[in-house]
């Protein structure tokens, strides 16, 4: 077993998954129990990183059993950034430490591996690694559209080991309710693969039957159940999500897009621009935009027109349970509700569930 340091980060189910494969590929089976040392680097504050520092130092420095090599696994460090407790300058000084033992390099037999989220490149800790270590980074796509084209390919990628066929449309709804975080993708289509035993054929009903929605994906459920004019479902989102300590102006601005989508497709339907479809696979739509419109169309951030079919199709859908009037009227209600969570003390609860009362009623 080569002595050595690795340093892993990036996307949180891909590093833990390829820091395992790493300690598993250096130690066999057989060895672990004596030659395979994991040490927990989360830390909820200054106190447990500094410790969690000082146990990975000691482990480094100390001879394998019967003096045969060890690894060490340092395992999700949190604090590797510019977080509240990465800031400390007393978790700085310990990091720092840990920085000039890799540069002098580990004594013999030893082997290091560090797996992170997320390590700040600016740090003299990223830069002793870039110079001594193995350094596989596995990068988090910043730009929205650069996430979900990541999250589609893995999706399709599950999907295909798993010998899953989705039909049309199943994809999308199933990043929609799931999101573009990849542990998240992995355990869903593993559950839903034992939820369809046998079957191969993966349709929308499934998704909607067994598919969790993450927190992230929630907002977009309370916007879902407005738009569907579903106010208990509506409720029961709002309180969970609330609860989970999601940001109410999120909420809110997630429901003036939503307002604002239905107003636009309304429009549409009521000027015979848009039909809305509905066929083996879902709701659908055929747009029949005039020309002198189109230059319009044109000039949205995002074309209308240009969007997922399915999404388009349930859009369409929802805008049809509300008129053209009821619709003004929702946007005129969610701004004032904005404006209430934005200078007033009133708790957010009391501003958000009258509100989707209000609209939905």
């Amino acid at each position: 077993m080569a002595s050595g340091i690795y340093l892993i980060f990036g996307d949180e189910y891909i590093v833990s998954t390829k820091a395992k494969q790493t300690a598993e590929s250096l130690v066999p089976p057989e060895s672990r129990a004596f030659g395979l040392e994991i040490i927990d680097g989360t830390a909820e504050n200054v106190d447990s990183a500094m410790k969690a520092v000082d146990k990975c130092l000691e482990a480094i420095q100390t001879v394998g059993f019967m003096g045969n090599s060890k690894v060490v696994w340092f395992r999700n460090v949190n604090f590797l950034h510019d977080s509240v407790t990465g800031k400390s300058e007393d978790v700085k000084e310990r990091v720092e430490r840990l920085a000039e033992v890799i540069k002098k390099g580990l004594p013999e037999g030893q082997t290091l591996i560090i797996s992170s989220s997320k390590v700040d490149k600016r740090h003299a800790f990223y830069k002793a690694c870039s110079d001594a270590a193995n350094v596989q980074e596995f990068a988090v796509p910043e730009k929205t559209y650069q996430s979900d084209k990541q999250a589609a390919q893995m999706a399709s990628d599950c999907f295909r080991k798993a010998g899953l066929r989705p039909e049309s449309g199943v994809q999308e709804l199933f990043l929609e309710k799931v999101g573009s975080d990849t542990r998240q993708i992995v355990n869903e289509v593993e559950k839903l693969s034992v939820y369809l035993g046998g079957r191969k054929e993966v349709r929308l009903a499934d998704i909607n039957a067994i598919t969790s929605s993450s927190r992230e994906v929630l907002a977009w459920d309370l916007a879902d159940a407005f738009g569907k004019r579903n106010l208990k479902q509506a409720i029961l989102v709002l309180r969970q999500l609330l609860f989970q300590k999601e940001s109410s102006m999120r909420l809110i601005i997630g429901l003036e897009g939503r307002v604002r989508d239905l107003m636009l497709y309304r429009e549409a339907m009521d000027n015979g621009w848009l039909i809305s479809k509905r066929g083996g696979y879902g709701p659908s739509v055929q747009w029949n935009v005039p020309p002198e419109i189109d230059g319009a169309f044109a000039k949205f951030d995002k074309d209308p027109r240009k969007g997922n079919p399915f999404r388009m199709g349930i859009l369409a859908e929802q805008a049809k349970k509300f008129t053209a009037r009821e619709l003004q009227k929702c946007r005129k209600a969610v701004l004032e509700a904005h404006e209430k969570l934005v200078s007033s003390d009133i708790p957010e609860q009391t501003i958000l569930e009258p509100l989707l009362v209000k609209m939905i009623s």
